[in-house]
């Protein structure tokens, strides 16, 4: 695989993935910009051209495969891999200036809202949820009993809790756009 993605790939898989409704890490940026780079030199070993038309479609590929590496897992967690996760987690959300929050019964870590940031809930004082699952990824949902949610994309490690963080943070701050308020 390629070690530093292609500009032209790169903002490729940005578009393709703004696009979707999950949220998605830099690593899984990084990793399907490398894939896509990587599809287009095989094809290109069969005299195809990256600016080809009829080659558009890998850029869904690169995108699709790669984030689904990170949603769908083999084998379940263990109780003690989910412990870690969300310990690391919470490190992460306290490491970016979050403050943690009493969970409305979700699995994972909550979050208060940020000051002047967005808010949400009944209460109109809520901040966010973020689950890591035995059988599953990361996703985000209003620290509610009921809420719309959203898959989040970054590795089950240390890694991609502070990916993951990040981009709550960025929610939170009203520097990335609120899903929960359309895009």
């Amino acid at each position: 695989m390629s070690t530093v993605p292609s500009p032209a790939s790169t903002g490729a898989v940005a578009r393709a993935y703004e696009r979707l409704t999950g949220l998605y890490g830099p690593s899984v940026h990084r990793e399907a910009a490398a894939l896509l780079d990587d599809l287009y030199e095989a094809a290109a070993k069969h005299g195809h051209e990256r600016t080809s038309a009829d080659l558009g479609w890998l850029v869904t590929a690169a995108t699709e495969a790669t984030s689904n590496k990170y949603r769908h897992r083999g084998p379940d967690r263990s109780l003690a891999e989910l412990q870690q996760l969300t310990k690391a987690l919470t490190a992460a959300f306290t490491d970016v200036g979050l403050t943690l929050a009493p969970s409305a019964g979700r699995t994972g870590a909550a979050v208060e809202p940020l000051p002047g940031g967005p808010v949400w809930g009944w209460d109109g004082r809520t901040g966010l949820a973020v689950g890591i699952y035995l059988n599953g990824g990361w996703d985000v949902m209003v620290n509610q009993p009921q809420s719309r949610v959203f898959s989040m994309y970054a590795p089950a490690t240390e890694a991609g809790a502070r990916e993951v963080a990040e981009i709550v943070r960025g929610i939170l701050s009203g520097d990335r756009p609120d899903p929960f308020r359309g895009r």
